[in-house]
């Protein structure tokens, strides 16, 4: 009876986790590529909600886009710690923010590893000159580890703000399906075929975890009886806003020479 009286709200769920996914594609392709590209010296020629193209070539442009999004994630995982049990929605944001920003970077590394390309890949062959069959492995082997460490976190951090284990994989499920949906039509809009089929795998494929976590059938210690995401107008028409400003700019793709 309990649960019943203490549903989520899904639309707002659904809003949050599409603010998320808006706000980590962001971080990677504009603020990390793009804020990268500029200071040195490039000029931005194709900036889209997963391709980027700048005038000059470095391995520190390949880099910043993942370093942008980990340090996201991060920033986001102390915020969500920090702030009081109580803020529900505020906590659940960040905690969607490090999913999307660490599945996205911790599955890409394994991804450019294996097939031996990629921004990460470019990044280690910079630095490293040849990057041998161990060097992959190594590399493969700390992307797992951050996935499955992401994987843990998520999971125990719905429990802590949800009232079982069952909201908490609806939750979950829901704000995968808005940023997945999310990514999927922006994706849809830009200039080529290959920038949607990045955008799946780096929002919607990467962070598949989110449709079944949290596996603990139990009640976790410190679940909230009372826990609940409220309905929130506000929220859901800034969801709507930053998406559709999302989808013209980063969505359609923006040609520059800044």
């Amino acid at each position: 009876m309990i649960e019943t009286a203490h549903k989520n709200d899904l639309l707002t769920v659904a809003a949050l986790g599409l603010i998320a996914m808006c706000l980590v594609t962001f971080d990677h392709e504009a603020l990390g590529h793009g804020g990268a590209c500029l200071l040195l010296g490039g000029h931005i020629r194709l900036l889209t909600s997963s391709i980027f193209r700048c005038s000059t070539s470095s391995g520190w442009i390949d880099a910043s886009g993942p370093i942008t999004n980990l340090s996201c994630g991060l920033m986001a995982l102390i915020l969500c710690v920090a702030i009081p049990t109580r803020l529900y929605r505020a906590r659940l944001f960040l905690a969607l923010l490090t999913a999307f920003s660490w599945f996205w970077e911790s599955g890409y590394v394994i991804h450019a590893m294996h097939r031996e390309d990629g921004d990460l890949y470019s990044f280690a062959s910079y630095r490293l000159g040849h990057v041998t069959v161990t060097e992959r492995w190594i590399f493969a082997a700390l992307g797992l580890a951050l996935y499955v460490t992401t994987i843990r976190l998520t999971s125990n951090t719905l429990l802590t703000i949800n009232q079982s284990a069952q909201q908490s994989r609806v939750t979950a499920r829901t704000a995968w399906i808005a940023g997945t949906l999310g990514a999927t039509l922006a994706g849809s809009l830009g200039p080529s075929s290959g920038g949607l089929r990045d955008a799946i795998l780096e929002v919607g494929l990467a962070s598949l975890p989110l449709l079944f976590i949290p596996h603990r059938d139990q009640p976790f210690e410190n679940l909230h009886q009372n826990a609940a995401i409220a309905r929130s107008p506000f929220l859901i028409a800034v969801a709507i806003v930053v998406f559709a400003v999302f989808a013209a700019t980063l969505g359609h793709g923006l040609r520059l020479l800044l």
